[in-house]
Order: C-alpha cells, then sequence, then structure tokens
C-alpha cells in the first residue's frame, strides 16, 4: 500500500492567525508586552512586588492585578509603574501592517539637561507563515499497489 503526503494549511491554524489581527488580541499583546519590560526593570533594579507597590503608593493587589494582565493598564498607571522602576514611558503610533523598532539612542544636552534621544523608524511586518499540516491520505491506486 502506498501513503501519499499532502500538505494542507491547518484550519486552525488560519483561525488563529486571524484572531491576532483582532483588536482585542493586539490589547492583549501589548499589555504582555509592557508587564515583560516592566518586571525586566523590576529584575535589573532588584525591586520586588512589594517594594513596587510602596512606590506607587498602592496595595499589593492592584500590584497582583497589573502583573498578571487582569487589571486594565491606564497611562496614569505606566508612568507611575515607570518612575517606580527608574524608567519613563515612551510609546508611539505606527502605520497599520508595519513594526517598528528604536534604531539609536544617544545622550544629548538640551538647554542644559540631559536628555535620551530615541528615534523611531518603521519598518514593513513579517507576516506569520501558516504552519502546514501533513495529513496522510491513501493513494489514488488500485489493489495492485495494495498486495
Amino acid at each position: 500500500m502506498n501513503i501519499k503526503i499532502v500538505k494542507k494549511k491547518s484550519p486552525l491554524a488560519k483561525s488563529f492567525s486571524k484572531s491576532l489581527a483582532s483588536a482585542e488580541a493586539q490589547v492583549e499583546l501589548r499589555k504582555l508586552e509592557i508587564v515583560e519590560e516592566l518586571l525586566q526593570f523590576m529584575k535589573r533594579e532588584g525591586i520586588n512586588r512589594s517594594e513596587l507597590a510602596q512606590r506607587m503608593g498602592v496595595g499589593p493587589s492592584r500590584i497582583t492585578a497589573m502583573l498578571n494582565g487582569t487589571s486594565n493598564l491606564t497611562i496614569d498607571t505606566l508612568v507611575r509603574a515607570g518612575h517606580a522602576v527608574g524608567a519613563d514611558l515612551a510609546q508611539t503610533f505606527v502605520p497599520q501592517g508595519y513594526q517598528g523598532h528604536w534604531v539609536s539612542a544617544q545622550k544629548v544636552q538640551s538647554t542644559g539637561v540631559n536628555c535620551i534621544k530615541v528615534e523611531f523608524a518603521p519598518k514593513p511586518m513579517q507576516h506569520a507563515i501558516s504552519p502546514q499540516l501533513k495529513q496522510k491520505q491513501p493513494a489514488k491506486h488500485d489493489a495492485e499497489d495494495a498486495a
């Protein structure tokens, strides 16, 4: 018996890739990214959740909700969290279908104040290719191949 392997796009993978394009999925993705960045700053600075709560002037349960994604992250909360870990919030908009990346950061003197200059350049987004599912199907030969 001959077995023929046919590559097909998985309907589940196609559905999943479409769902990532939804606004709701983008909100959740951005929340995960910002929380991950905040956790990295906390780790680098040796700040635990209790200390972050104290620095932000909120209860530990607020920090838990913020870090596990159950609370709405407002600009106010993000700015205060950034200040608590020694960081500033930087945000921008990028045209749909593009992904942005920071291209340079340099220290400049401006009116006697040190500041960091960060430029932002968009680049085309690489769309994920839907994985293909290999399915085994019997060959279209008659009984002589099966023998």
